[in-house]
């Protein structure tokens, strides 16, 4: 049974650091798994490695989108399973690294469901009923269609309400029936699965903090300009994430720099601390802090020894 190593952990906690260190010491190639990073050009922001690291450690999966492309979740789970059979072709081991959870979640459910698969002109469908009508309209139409999967949700969780109206327009079927039949055991790999969580959050915030001094030092705002600049007029998925979108808000004039570095530190605190809850939770994983160099390999060590 092939082999893949996950290194997930949240943002800020020195991933990549250590994905170049395994990789240094083991014969397994990196794959990112970071949904900024597949953008070209959307580099300081995106915490992506410099072309002299890449050049000496390569990492599969970045720079793999110009930065008006959009890029699905069913296209990522596909090009990632090329990677890994690519990387087993050459008699070596594919280590995942990154803190997407959602991209995570799709690999080892082992890809999309039909619950899953939504497309845009539903999602704007949905969102038109919601706008012309209000929640509680929602609400009662998911009572019609589905009334077992509206007995679940409280008649005030938006999100969870659209997203059953959404599955259901998608597949014609009620989501309640799609859930039964829709187990999903994840692809035959032989896992291991490693978590890097510091054991002090105060640890994580301060990288966080000494993270986006750095990048404003190296020119986040000017980077941000000039892929307006090249790409006026288009829509870029990734200018909405975070960090990106407060720079442009500031680039705009609609915040001040002092509240673009507080909106930017407090959103990745907030997905930090979601990230870890996840990992936390996350079954088959082995956590460590990110100092644990020495038990870490010892890790990598014995699961590599291990007969297939």
């Amino acid at each position: 049974m092939n082999k893949v190593i996950s290194l997930m952990g949240p943002t800020a906690s020195g991933k990549t650091d250590l994905a170049i260190f395994l990789s240094n010491t083991f014969d397994v190639e990196i794959i990112s798994v970071d949904s900024v990073m597949f953008y070209k050009e959307f580099n300081i922001g995106s915490a992506k490695p410099d072309k002299n690291t890449l050049q000496c450690n390569p990492h599969r999966m970045v720079d793999i989108l110009e930065p008006y492309e959009s890029y699905s979740v069913a296209q990522f789970y596909n090009d990632l399973l090329i990677q890994i059979n690519n990387i087993h072709a050459m008699n070596k081991i594919p280590i995942l690294v990154g803190g997407s959870i959602m991209y995570f979640k799709t690999f080892f459910s082992g890809g999309l469901s039909n619950l899953e698969i939504v497309s845009d002109d539903i999602r704007k469908q949905v969102s038109n009923m919601l706008k012309n009508n209000n929640l509680d309209f929602l609400y009662k139409y998911l009572l019609e269609i589905d009334k077992i999967s509206a007995q679940k949700i409280h008649p005030n969780d938006q999100y969870r309400i659209v997203r059953m109206i959404e599955i259901f327009l998608s597949n014609n079927k009620k989501p309640s029936d799609i859930l039964k039949k829709s187990f999903r055991n994840a692809r035959d790999f032989d896992y291991l699965n490693l978590s890097i969580i510091p054991d002090n959050r105060k640890y994580v915030h301060q990288r966080i903090e000494n993270r986006l001094d750095n990048m404003l030092k190296d020119g986040l705002l000017d980077e941000v300009s000039e892929i307006k600049r090249m790409h006026s007029g288009l829509s870029l998925p990734a200018m909405s994430t975070i960090g990106y979108r407060q720079v442009d808000e500031y680039l705009k004039n609609k915040i001040s720099l002092d509240i673009m570095k507080s909106s930017i530190l407090s959103a990745t605190r907030q997905l930090a601390k979601r990230q870890i809850t996840w990992l936390r939770h996350l079954d088959a994983t082995t956590v460590y802090t990110f100092a644990d160099y020495d038990n870490i390999k010892s890790r990598l060590d014995f699961f590599l020894d291990r007969a297939q």
